[in-house]
């Protein structure tokens, strides 16, 4: 009875495992793909963005200042993440990209943000 249940306990396994790997599959793997799907990826053409801030006399980043961004990413989220040396996030904002593209400003990060530990600005661009 054992030897039965041992045995119908691995077909049950090497099922599962064979289902698995069908559907897995299915995924898509191109670059252009999003999950099982062959929904486009498209850019707004956000290629290089200039990016000021400013300090308060505590060193803390009070403001990100982010221009250069395209109109064509009108209407769309752009997310700021402020990274340390250890690419670890100190902060993060987002906010909607104004008609005609421009310039953006965030003044709150969730956190208060030393100058100093301010290593670089990660940035995320996500439509509508």
């Amino acid at each position: 009875m054992k030897l039965l249940a041992k045995a119908l306990g691995a077909a049950v396994a090497v099922a599962a495992v064979v289902t698995a790997c069908a559907a897995a599959a299915t995924l898509a793997t191109s670059s252009n793909g999003l999950s099982a799907n062959k929904a486009a990826v498209s850019s707004c053409g956000v290629t290089a963005l200039s990016v000021t801030r400013d300090v308060d006399n505590t060193g803390n980043v009070t403001q990100v200042n982010v221009s250069g961004i395209p109109a064509a990413c009108a209407g769309e989220t752009l997310s700021v993440t402020l990274v340390d040396s250890a690419n670890a996030s100190l902060g993060s904002a987002s906010g909607s990209v104004p008609a005609g593209g421009g310039s953006l400003s965030f003044a709150s990060f969730g956190a208060t943000v030393s100058a100093t530990s301010l290593s670089k600005y990660v940035f995320a661009v996500v439509g509508a």
